[in-house]
């Protein structure tokens, strides 16, 4: 095992799951480009299994990692796989498979230079993390998504926060507001307003209006269908998300468990004045937390979404206010007129000044 398992003890295992939620464990070896473990784990194993009996309540999650050797794709099912196989030998030591989650990750979270022979040794470990399944936070998210999709018309005023982080590690928060005015099945109208952007989008049905105010040039797509395949084709084909897009959808609770691996109940927070639940959630790229108004409207009071896999993990919030639902909402109007003889564009060239970035910032590295 090398000096790395001097530095390894039970006692040390579960010391750092208690306080840091996380350990990394090298001693577990592997024959190589395989998922079957090498004599000498089963002490380790033993361990493991040891401290979910000495904490029930614990769940846990193994990420198998690899180095740089070798094909990424390979990499990543092949660290799967050895996850999967320190699960399997922890049921068999007794451990309830429902309480253990395997994952893998590859290359991609290299600890160490892969450029040295110790560098690579280091970086082929186990990560085990300890983990929440809070069945009232799911319940709780799902009953506020349940009330969004039910809602035939809603609006609401928003506060947003894009948090970034220079190269010398300084964060910068770069603030907008906004409004929006959904009327399902096909109908929506947004607006943004901040430092760099003024922008109002407006679908009918059929035909979607991107307007830069502050350029006066719009752009028009024909996306003819549903709220849900917009928001769905402005995502992945054109790279524009709607504010607080995935809490517009009616199928939101699956869009936003999907690849959750924690979820917490953190009791209740308020609000602008209004008392939530917060909730908070893991996935490998983000963590997300949302306060959910108590009540007979559980709608979303403020979303906080965190990149994890970004240096210096980037944030991006949205505090809403003025929420209304039903015949509270006033009817909207999601024609466009052209009221000030825009000039109209083709969709990349207006995409480029929609950014709440300015041009000279630059997307920056992954950890």
């Amino acid at each position: 095992m090398g000096d790395t398992a001097t530095q390894y003890s039970r006692e040390a295992m579960q010391q750092a799951l208690q306080t840091r939620e996380q350990y990394d464990i090298h001693g577990l070896r592997f024959d190589i480009s395989t998922s079957t473990l090498r004599t000498g784990a089963e002490p380790l194993l033993d361990d493991i299994a040891t401290a979910l009996k000495n904490f029930p309540e614990w769940g846990l999650r193994i990420v198998g990692h690899t180095d740089s050797s070798g094909n990424p794709e390979t990499n990543e099912s092949l660290s799967l796989a050895r996850a999967e196989t320190i699960k399997a030998g922890l049921v068999e030591r007794g451990v309830d498979a429902s309480r253990l989650l395997a994952g893998g990750a590859g290359q991609n979270k290299p600890i160490a230079s892969n450029e040295t022979g110790a560098g690579r040794a280091f970086n082929r470990r186990v990560e085990l993390v300890r983990i929440t399944d809070s069945a009232e936070a799911k319940k709780l998210l799902k009953a506020m998504t349940d009330y969004l999709a039910a809602q035939k018309a809603l609006s609401f005023a928003y506060d947003a926060n894009l948090q970034v982080v220079t190269n010398t590690d300084q964060k910068l928060g770069l603030a907008s507001s906004g409004t929006v005015i959904l009327s399902r099945p096909d109908k929506v109208h947004t607006t943004r307003t901040g430092g760099f952007v003024d922008t109002e989008a407006l679908f009918d049905g059929k035909t979607l209006t991107l307007l830069g105010k502050n350029l006066n040039k719009y752009t028009q797509v024909e996306i003819p269908g549903t709220v849900d395949h917009l928001i769905d084709e402005l995502k992945d084909k054109y790279g524009l998300p709607l504010p607080a897009a995935d809490l517009l959808m009616t199928n939101a609770y699956d869009e936003l468990m999907q690849g959750v691996y924690d979820s917490k109940d953190l009791g209740s927070g308020v609000i602008n004045g209004t008392e939530c639940d917060s909730l908070a959630f893991r996935k490998d790229d983000v963590d997300f937390q949302i306060w959910v108004a108590q009540g007979a409207q559980p709608y979303p009071c403020r979303v906080v979404i965190t990149s994890s896999q970004v240096m210096g993990a980037p944030e991006y919030s949205v505090q809403i206010r003025d929420w209304k639902s039903g015949d509270a909402v006033m009817q909207g109007d999601f024609a466009f007129k052209n009221a000030t003889n825009a000039e109209k564009i083709d969709v990349n060239d207006l995409k480029r000044n929609l950014s709440d970035l300015p041009e000279n910032f630059m997307t920056g590295d992954k950890k």
